[in-house]
């Protein structure tokens, strides 16, 4: 018979407890319910620009995305199917099949190593070239094309035909651009199908691990959400609690901030940090992204210094952040203090005009607990919720007043002005993609 001892027991209980505490945390998760019957996207927004506005856009996770695996997803007003081929490389593609129109992202599997191939009738499609191919040397499956002369009224062409022959040949679908970096996998959209204007920075952060993420549902136009990295003046308003259960009167919190496009001729003088401890880090920033040369016009940078304020009265500096708006959609925010560092890496999806998925993706340094990983993401996550609130019932202010002897309005002009240089060919976009919507 054998009797455990206590310090048997007790060990095993802590190991048990660690092991359900590690599973937990070590990545952790808070993904927004959308509500089934949402009515909020429905609100007057005032007149808009486009609701999709040409850049980068994150498609996915790298984690979420394992070889041979196949999803679809609604992004930016396209139908996408995307999967991992069994050579590791990410592929992403018009989800219509041209043969007979199933989507190739639900029951779709990978084929020859590369390809898509589609659940109906088993054609496969290259994700590099984007032809249907009939076996894994690729070569090319030649296809006679059809279509109705008129399928709204379904009439007869001049040989009395109601489906006549347009072409003989290969056939293709469309592929999309693909990059991984970081541990997130993103997509480059384009309204005219233009080549990428800029590359997204691969940040030098070996030393910070993917620890947890956020997901929310916002309703509102896309501009709406990255504006307000730019917005100096509502941190005062909106962002002055620390938590809901301490008092105002105990702890606030005060944020300064300055915001510049990278490719203003006094950039440098205006964002240099005067405190030396801060300015050493931002230059290592700066050294990776400012180097893109092609980044700087599509490039917008925040400074943004946090101070705890304890009974109305005294004022510590406890952080200092740096952040870097890459296109439309795409925000990388750094956050030092003493003891740790943080990367925020923030990614709009646009899934139908006002409704967006918001990222917030937490990296952290591999030293602190995964707990105070999880704690950073719920404090962060619920400064992104006192700014939903104000999104989701918000119109888009169409005509703009601004006091500018403010150098808040001042900052936000300048941000509107530069923002608008992706909705190039947007509008004529949108107007056709009613084709596939009833």
């Amino acid at each position: 018979m054998i009797i455990f001892s206590w310090e048997v027991i007790l060990t095993s209980i802590a190991f048990v407890l660690y092991y359900l505490y590690y599973r937990k945390f070590k990545f952790f998760s808070i993904v927004e319910k959308l509500e089934q019957h949402n009515i909020r996207n429905k609100l007057p927004r005032g007149k808009c620009p486009p609701s999709y506005p040409n850049g980068w856009y994150r498609l996915c996770r790298s984690g979420e995305l394992q070889s041979g695996e196949v999803k679809e997803i609604k992004l930016c007003g396209r139908h996408i199917a995307y999967y991992r081929g069994t050579d590791k490389t990410v592929y992403a593609v018009a989800a219509y099949c041209p043969h007979m129109g199933a989507n190739l992202g639900i029951g779709g599997q990978v084929k020859f190593r590369s390809c898509i191939e589609c659940p109906f009738h088993g054609w496969a499609f290259d994700g590099k070239s984007g032809l249907c191919v009939n076996s894994d040397k690729l070569d090319p499956k030649v296809v006679s094309t059809y279509c109705y002369p008129d399928i709204e009224r379904v009439t007869k062409n001049q040989k009395g035909e109601y489906l006549q022959k347009i072409s003989d040949g290969e056939v293709k679908i469309k592929t999309y651009l693909v990059k991984e970096l970081k541990g997130i996998v993103y997509i480059w959209l384009h309204s005219k199908e233009q080549k990428p204007w800029y590359d997204l920075v691969n940040e030098q952060s070996e030393h910070l691990t993917l620890r947890a993420e956020s997901v929310n549902y916002v309703n509102c136009h896309i501009q709406e959400i990255p504006e307000n990295g730019a917005d100096m003046k509502h941190f005062d308003y909106v962002h002055y609690s620390a938590m809901d259960i301490i008092p105002s009167w105990l702890v606030q919190l005060r944020w300064e901030m300055r915001t510049k496009n990278a490719k203003d001729h006094d950039f440098l003088e205006k964002m240099t940090h005067p405190a030396e401890k801060c300015r050493s880090y931002q230059k290592t920033l700066f050294d990776q992204y400012l180097v893109n040369k092609e980044l700087i016009p599509y490039l917008n940078v925040l400074l943004l210094d946090g101070y705890v304020i304890l009974f109305n009265k005294y004022k510590f500096h406890a952080v200092w952040a740096t952040g870097f708006q890459m296109g439309p959609a795409t925000v990388a925010l750094y956050v030092k203090s003493a003891i740790f560092e943080v990367l925020f890496k923030q990614a709009i999806q646009p899934v139908e005009k006002f409704t967006q998925k918001v990222y917030h993706t937490v990296f952290t340094n591999s030293y602190l607990p995964y707990w105070l990983s999880a704690y950073l993401l719920h404090a962060e996550l619920r400064q992104v919720i006192f700014d939903v609130k104000l999104w989701n019932a918000k119109i888009f202010s169409e005509t703009l007043r601004y006091n500018m002897k403010s150098q808040a309005d001042q900052a936000l002009l300048n941000w509107r002005q530069w923002y608008s240089q992706f909705y190039e060919g947007s509008a004529d976009f949108e107007k056709s993609l009613d084709v596939l919507e009833w």
